[in-house]
């Protein structure tokens, strides 16, 4: 008796927990899940990058700019004397001045950017979504994962119920994993008048690199995302077993999506800039 007393409890549970996330979770990962060049123009960011206003940003680092060609003025004196070996003072100039324009425009090369990104991801969505006639988004998706509702109030232990309770642990790390994608291509946007400048010595490349590498991993995440969404929506036989492995599965795939893209992306050989 304490025993079903014990799994009642958690069936009642968990369904409490499944009517929050399919009424807020979904729906809130579908606002996020598109990173366009609105961002720009939402809070925190508008708070920054202000057309009118002076950017205190964009001013620290022209001030990097200043003192690195400080350095290398010195650094070119000290050569007359010692002998050293010292970068051409041409392609210094060339080299501070296409950095320069780099910094000053950082912002709106990010906007380009996630311009370009939203254009390719809205034809690939369109495509998408004449294939299957519907929408390509966690709101369909999340009207799949309802379907199996009948199946848990039935009985609590069972193939199916396992399944909607594992896809409800899914949607909240979700949610979680694509606020830390909002949150991370917010601050590589902030930062990226300092990745730039990082291009000016060899030393310092690497993290502009690293700082490119992220920045593409997060946007192209939305393109994986809808692919893969598309797995379950194509299904139109809801009641086998097959299509709820293939719905936990994808669910699992877009959990672990960061991790598959970054591995890829290890395999890429980036060129060394000179």
């Amino acid at each position: 008796m304490q025993i079903d007393s014990i799994v009642s409890s958690i069936g009642i549970i968990s369904e409490k927990l499944f009517k929050s996330i399919e009424g807020q979770a979904y729906d809130i990962l579908d606002n996020i899940i598109l990173i366009g060049p609105d961002i720009l123009k939402n809070e925190p960011l508008n708070k920054i990058f202000y057309p009118d206003k002076i950017n205190f940003i964009i001013v620290i680092a022209n001030a990097f700019i200043f003192f690195y060609a400080i350095y290398y003025s010195l650094n070119r004196i000290v050569s007359m004397y010692n002998g050293g070996n010292v970068e051409s003072v041409y392609n210094f100039i060339l080299k501070l001045t296409i950095i320069s324009l780099l910094v000053n425009n950082s912002y709106y090369l990010c906007e380009e950017i996630l311009s370009f990104n939203e254009i390719v991801n809205q034809t690939i969505d369109k495509s998408l979504s004449d294939i299957i006639k519907k929408d390509i988004n966690f709101k369909n998706l999340k009207e799949e994962v309802i379907s199996l509702k009948a199946a848990v109030k039935s009985e609590f232990i069972s193939l199916e119920s396992i399944i909607k309770n594992t896809l409800s642990f899914f949607s909240i790390s979700l949610l979680i994993t694509f606020s830390i994608r909002y949150v991370t291509v917010i601050l590589l946007i902030i930062i990226s008048p300092f990745a730039i400048i990082c291009l000016t010595s060899n030393l310092t490349r690497g993290i502009f690199k690293g700082w490119g590498k992220m920045l593409f991993i997060n946007i192209i995440f939305q393109l994986f995302i809808k692919l893969l969404l598309v797995i379950p929506l194509l299904y139109s036989n809801k009641d086998n077993t097959i299509y709820k492995i293939i719905l936990l599965g994808t669910m699992y795939m877009i959990y672990r999506l960061n991790n598959f893209i970054r591995d890829i992306m290890n395999q890429i050989q980036v060129p060394n800039l000179k």
